[in-house]
This record gives structure tokens, sequence and C-alpha cells, in this order.
């Protein structure tokens, strides 16, 4: 019978289980003589009327699947059933229901009637991971199905159309009740029992068993994710019965190193007004998620079953590099285009940075590293809106939708976006501008060992490798980022690229990063939204250096490819003009080769300095960028109860909201990188 074997296992691509339920072993069949008539009853009037009667099928069903053009099935007898269960696939065609229909004869002539709803009751799927009535009886109501009284009876019978939607433990108790009601109603029609014995059983208050405990396994996010993606594609009721055998992309040596680095966490990030946190590991080259971890508590019972790597919130200034890396692959601007960080007025809206302090002129390569809000407000209105929204979108960021006026708030991670995506989008930075859809199961083999599924792997070009390669650079560049997060970011021994995220108030704290094997996204907050004390360096940053630490500890460096296209050339400090030789004005800087500064300059004019009688306070010395928001609701509120997000991404139409606050700088280790009024010989 195929209710041996049942279940499914889960593994990591090492073949270690992470997740399984149901059954491996071969159960014994229940006769017909230990199960209950009162479901024998139920069964014929709810199922089959005419099934003492009939020789296997049913002439008006199958006329109802001709009409129909072999689309929609209907009408098979307990017999016909039986062979589509147990010997046939789900496929609702016309050959299908002929195939049906020549083994419910064959069934018919070989076995008995008695025999028939025997191998019927002993396989039919009862919801969850129940096959059979008696394993059903036990799961429902804890005794065996011989003493299954007749509103039990009537109610397990009547979830068979839909088990798990019409299940009174796991699905819907209305649907169940009325599914009961309706098969008491048929039984009396069929003379099974009286009109009395209908209505004792449809007043008796039936009580129902505490359900098995099923352990969460490892990696509880990712393995439901996996079983509804598989659901999704195969049906519940197939997955369980085909007994599936699932290896997934998971590592579960880098999940555990996930886990225990939020774990490690929690205490700094709780004392700093947070309270969860979630994070997901990629690899760029194929798409595969190596880890996954959707919140700090799966137990806890207001947010814990919440994955927050695929709900979506505001990323602040981690959105930062979607625009700017569209910009530098596009010629709009250079690592070394001068940007204005002093007070600006962009038709109404006025950004201030994280630090509400005034830097002056300063090159792309800086503004971003060290996440200044005004130049990058610059940078969105250079390139313009709807081509960041395109850009966002080519990446796999659907949730930016491109009918929304989002304004150049935007520019500050105004619109929400989940940390998967986010994530994806910058792996494609990490190979090269190719991006993969993100993957999560590698392989399924049935319960006869059959392979039914191999992942397929194809990718796509969502930016140019120039443009790749150039944002990868300038966010690897530890230098650039110093003034104002230290050192804090670096991954000793790697070049790694990584960019943080802060909202408003500091209610959303990011920090996503990659080399070219791996790309980390960190993600801390409360899910009802409440404010934080800090944001993404230190609420995340942890947590994200550490993951990308122990990862590639034993991974040799590896430095991003630079493309053909890309060529270096000396320009000169303050100006970003190109120079025509090198001198002690000039740094080394990558452009695109159709893309090079219009303007030269002197190489051997006195050194310049960034950042030193430029920085000017505004008059108000508020820490964060409190810049009055029109569309920017400050994200979401994300509870086990939906486990969806109740706030808006802000689409006001105007230029008024803040999204991002940017990113207060953390760590020590920044002197002596032009802060101080010292040289900048490498970067500016």
């Amino acid at each position: 019978m195929n209710r041996n074997n049942t279940g499914i296992v889960l593994t990591d691509r090492n073949g270690k289980t992470i997740y399984s339920v149901g059954r491996a072993q071969h159960e014994k069949m229940v006769p017909l003589s230990s199960i209950s008539t009162y479901v024998q009853k139920a069964l014929v009037s709810s199922e089959d009327k005419d099934f003492y009667k009939h020789g296997g099928f049913s002439i008006t069903g199958i006329l109802r699947a001709i009409k129909g053009g072999g689309e929609n099935g209907g009408g098979s007898t307990l017999t016909q059933q039986l062979a589509k269960t147990n010997l046939l696939t789900d496929q609702h065609t016309l050959l299908r229901k002929y195939q049906e229909l020549t083994l419910s004869i064959a069934i018919e002539a070989r076995y008995s009637k008695d025999q028939i709803m025997d191998m019927y009751l002993n396989s039919v799927f009862f919801g969850g991971t129940s096959f059979g009535i008696d394993e059903a009886a036990k799961t429902y109501f804890n005794k065996p199905a011989k003493n299954l009284d007749l509103a039990q009876s009537a109610m397990l019978i009547g979830i068979l159309p839909a088990p798990n939607a019409y299940s009174p433990t796991i699905g819907n108790p209305t649907y169940a009740k009325e599914r009961q009601t309706y098969v008491l109603k048929r039984m009396v029609e069929d003379g099974y029992i009286t009109a009395d014995q209908q209505q004792a059983a449809l007043n008796e208050k039936l009580t129902y068993a505490p359900p098995k405990s099923q352990s969460a396994g490892e990696a509880p996010h990712f393995a439901q994710m996996v079983l509804n993606q598989l659901y999704d594609k195969y049906g519940e009721e197939k997955v369980i019965r085909s007994g599936y055998q699932v290896k997934t992309t998971l590592d579960l040596t880098l999940q555990h190193t996930l886990e225990n680095n939020i774990n490690d966490h929690i205490a700094f990030i709780q004392s700093n007004g947070g309270s969860n946190a979630s994070g997901v590991a990629i690899d760029p080259t194929s798409g595969e998620v190596r880890a996954l971890v959707g919140s700090a508590d799966w137990n806890n019972t207001s947010w814990g079953k919440v994955n927050m790597v695929t709900t979506s919130r505001q990323p602040g200034s981690s959105f930062k590099p979607i625009y700017y890396s569209e910009a530098l692959a596009e010629g709009v601007i250079t690592p070394a285009t001068i940007l204005h960080d002093v007070p600006t007025d962009f038709n109404g809206y006025k950004p201030l940075d994280a630090d509400r302090l005034f830097r002056g002129d300063i090159t792309v390569r800086r503004a971003i590293s060290q996440s200044l809000n005004i130049p990058s407000v610059e940078v969105l209105q250079k390139l313009g809106v709807s081509k960041a929204v395109a850009a966002a979108n080519r990446m796999g960021i659907s949730t930016i939708d491109s009918s929304k006026n989002y304004g150049l708030s935007l520019a500050l991670g105004s619109a929400e976006a989940p940390l998967l995506k986010m994530t994806n989008a910058y792996a494609a930075f990490a190979n090269q501008g190719q991006q993969y859809d993100t993957t999560i199961i590698q392989q399924i083999n049935n319960k006869y060992d059959q392979k039914i599924y191999t992942a397929e792997e194809k990718s796509k070009e969502v930016i140019s490798p120039q443009g790749a390669f150039l944002i990868s650079d300038i966010l690897s560049d530890y230098n650039a980022r110093a003034p104002i997060f230290g050192y804090s970011l670096t991954v000793p021994g790697h070049t790694a690229a990584v960019k943080t995220g802060t909202t408003d108030d500091d209610r959303d704290a990011w920090t996503i990063g990659y080399t070219p094997q791996l790309a980390v996204g960190v993600w801390v907050g409360n899910n009802n939204n409440e404010k934080m004390l800090n944001g993404g360096s230190l609420m995340a940053g942890p947590i994200w250096v550490n993951t990308m630490e122990a990862a590639l500890e034993k991974v040799s460096d590896s430095k991003f490819t630079i493309p053909a296209g890309v060529i270096q050339k000396p320009v000169c400090y303050g100006s970003g003009g190109l120079a025509s030789g090198t001198g002690t004005n000039t740094y080394n800087e990558y452009f695109l080769a159709s893309a090079l500064p219009t303007t030269t300059c002197d190489a051997t004019q006195k050194t310049t300095t960034e950042n030193t009688d430029k920085t000017k306070k505004p008059d108000t010395g508020k820490k964060q960028d409190t810049t009055t928001s029109g569309d920017s609701t400050g994200g979401t509120d994300t509870t086990d109860t939906s486990g969806t997000t109740d706030g808006t991404d802000g689409t006001g139409g105007t230029d008024t909201g803040t999204g991002g606050t940017g990113d207060t700088g953390t760590g020590t280790g920044g002197a002596g990188t032009g802060g101080d009024g010292t040289t900048l010989p490498i970067t500016p």
C-alpha cells in the first residue's frame, strides 16, 4: 500500500538531516473487522453511495470528465480513488481517467468489496501526516479505529475531500463541522442512521487529542520554506505520501555559525532596544542559500515563527549600492566624481547626514563608503528615480514598485525590501554582474529512490561587469569608510565589500556584504517597529563580520576581478580631474574606459586635504537625520498573527521623506585616513 514509507526528509547539501516528519517503516493493515461500522457506512454515503452495486467505475463520472475535456475529472468511485492514489499520477487528463478506469475494473475483478474498502481506508489521507483510518483515529481522538463513534466517524470521513483544509485541528473547524453535517445528512438519506442519531451526533462535543509534538528540526524557517515550495509544486498529500528525500542547499555548519553569532549578540541587541535578528548566506556563483535564520528565537510566541529574511522592511542606506552601481555602470558618475555634502534643498526635500555634519566637496567613493545622505540624494537625482527603480527590479527587488512615486527619499532606503532579495542583489555584485535566482532545493528523490527533480542553475546579467566591479572595489575600501566606521567592518585576511543600513530612529539595522565566494545579509530590529538605540554597524555589523570570518577561515583571499573596459588612471585630490601623470597631488582611481573625467589637473600641485575645515555643523545638534518625513512611515509591524507587513512603503509622491538616516559610525582605528587633516595617498 502507498501509505508506507510516507513522510519527508530534508537534508543539507552534505546529507545531514535537518528535518524529518512521518514514518519510514511499513505498517500492518487494519482489517475491516477492526474498523467502526459507522466509518464504513459514512464512507459509502459520502463518497460512493453505489459502491456495492457498481463494477468499479461510475458512468456519470466518466461522462463528466469527457464533457470537461479531460480537465476536471470528478465523480470517481472508491475503487477509482484507490487506483488513483496508489498507482497513478495526479494529472487531470483524459488519459489518466482511462487508466484509472481500466485499473478499477481490474481491481474489482480481483478483490471483494470488503477488501477494496479495507485497502481504501488503510491508505487514504486524513491530513497532516495521517494515512489510514487507524492512524487518523489515534491522531484526532487518541483511540483505535474500531472505537470511533458516529460523530467522530462522520467528522473524519467528512474531511476526506480536502483533509488539511477541512481538518478540525490543523485546518478550519467551521469547514470541518459543515462537512460532518453533510455526511450525517447523507447517512440519514441512505438509511444507515435515524434522524435522532443524526441529531445526537451533531450535538456531541468532540474532544480532540493534543497534537503530537513535532521537532522544529535544524533551521526551522529554512525548512518551512522548503516544505512550502514542495507543497506549492506537488501538493501536500502527494509530498507526504511520496516519501520525498530532499537534498537542500543548506550548509549545516554555516547555519550553526550564523545561529551562534546571532545568539552571542542578542544580549547587546536587547540592551539597545532591539529584540530580533535574522540573517542569510548565499553562494553568489549559484544562488544557493547556504544558511538562513528567520528570527532570533523560533519559540517566541509573538514573532518567532515570522521569517524576517523574507519579510519586507526599509533597508535604509543598504539600498544605496543599488543605484550607485547603476550610476557607475551608466557612466553618470565615477568613483572620483566630486559630490557636495552641503546644506541642500532638493525642491523642498532637505536631507541631513546621520551625524548632522557637512563635509563640503567629497568623492563618490568616500560619500557612499561613509554613508553620507546629502551626496547620495545628489547621485539619485543625477541618475533619476525611475532608473533606480528599474535597476532594483532588474536585480530582483520586486517589492519596489515602478508605479509608485517614491521621490528622492528613495535614496535613503524609504521603500521596503526583504533581506533575501537585498542580499541576492549584492550577490550579483560579487559575481561580476551575473545573478542567479535564489534556490533552496538541489534534488528530490521519492521513496523508491527515483530522482524526480534536479535544480537547474541559470544566471542573467543584472548589472554590467564593470558596474559590479566599481561598486565592489568601493565597498571593499576600508580606508574610505574608516572616518565613520573605523575598521569594525573589516574581515581579517579577506577583501570583503560591505554596506550598512539604518532607518529613522534606528528602527531597522542592516549589514550586507560579500566576497566572490559568499554574500551574507543581517537584519536587526523589532517586529513591532519600535525604536532602537543604535543602527546597522553596531547592531548587525558584528554578526556579519563574525559569520564572514568563520565561513572564510579556510578560504584563500580572492580579489574582485577587474573586467575589460575598466582602467586605472591618476586623478588629482580635491578636483577629481584627470592628471597627465602621477605626482604628490594624485592617487590612482578606477574608471570605465568610456567615462573618464573630462577635466584635467596639475599632478604636482600641493596636496589638499578633505574633511578638515569644511566640516560644519547645522543649527541643531541632534544625532539622527530627523528631516520631516512625508512618504516614509518607518516600516512594518510583523508578528505571527499575520506574518506580513502592516506598514507602508511610503509613496506620498513628494520628496519629503527620510527613509533611512544613514549610518552613524562605530569602531576605532580611523586615524590617519584624512579625518585629521593628513594626506590621503590611496583613496580620497
